[in-house]
């Protein structure tokens, strides 16, 4: 992996996220902590270095989550 064959980079906040970014074919470069008053948040950088167009993985949001959460129970 070379770092200048990067043609899009994003960033992601949860291992759900970045799971679902590299079976897409985007790559792990950085991963470090956000610290925000007494807690930490994860962040991981992805490249997409692939020559096709980039695949975007259908995310869903925190409510949405939470929704299918509340209904599968």
């Amino acid at each position: 992996m070379n770092i200048e064959n990067t043609k899009l980079t994003t960033e992601v906040r949860s291992i759900r996220e970045l799971n679902l970014y590299l079976l897409s074919g985007w790559v792990l470069i950085l991963s470090y902590v956000k610290h925000l008053s007494d807690t930490q948040e994860p962040r991981f950088v992805l490249a997409w270095q692939d020559e096709r167009e980039p695949v975007l993985p259908e995310l869903l949001d925190e409510w949405e989550l939470h929704e299918l959460d509340q209904h599968r129970y």
